[in-house]
């Protein structure tokens, strides 16, 4: 998908927005059960280490890769009956933006399920095309992941 530019209200300044839809081949109570246990890192590949803190709305998760300090996400909100949860990266995030905030929602499509993965993020040192399309080329890989794992039969 084309990656999407909006502008911060009120901030004076642009912001990148991105999103990735993508459809998995299993119902969305089974996708959820993955995406929404936020904890759950079973589905990332290439961390060398991850680490949670905490549980519930405010718990971080730390993904770590070789000797750097990690990628921490943080769970700000989370909605069980529509299958929605926000995250925010504060620290080490290996892309060219900052004020990372994200939104996943899992929703029923035909026989399976969709999952659409979003981000607002401020560009830092790109434009926001660029900012965008970072953000969306690793959407692109962390969902077929997620879909290694959801779909293996």
């Amino acid at each position: 998908m084309k990656p999407e530019a909006a502008t911060s209200e009120g901030k004076g300044q642009d912001m990148a927005k991105a999103v990735v839809k993508r459809d998995y081949k299993v119902s969305a109570d089974e996708l959820w059960a993955v995406v929404g246990d936020f904890g759950n890192t079973a589905w990332v590949q290439g961390a060398s280490d991850t680490e949670i803190e905490g549980s519930g709305v405010g718990m971080v998760r730390v993904f770590k890769m070789g000797d750097d300090p990690g990628i921490r996400e943080k769970l700000e909100t989370i909605d069980h009956a529509s299958r929605t949860l926000t995250y925010s990266i504060g620290d080490n995030l290996p892309l060219p933006v900052k004020n990372y905030m994200s939104k996943m929602v899992v929703t029923a499509a035909g026989d399976g399920c969709q999952l659409e993965w979003s981000c607002t993020c401020d560009p830092d040192g790109v434009s926001e095309e660029e900012a965008a399309a970072s953000v969306e080329g690793m959407y692109g890989a962390m969902t077929g992941w997620i879909a290694d794992l959801v779909e293996k039969a």
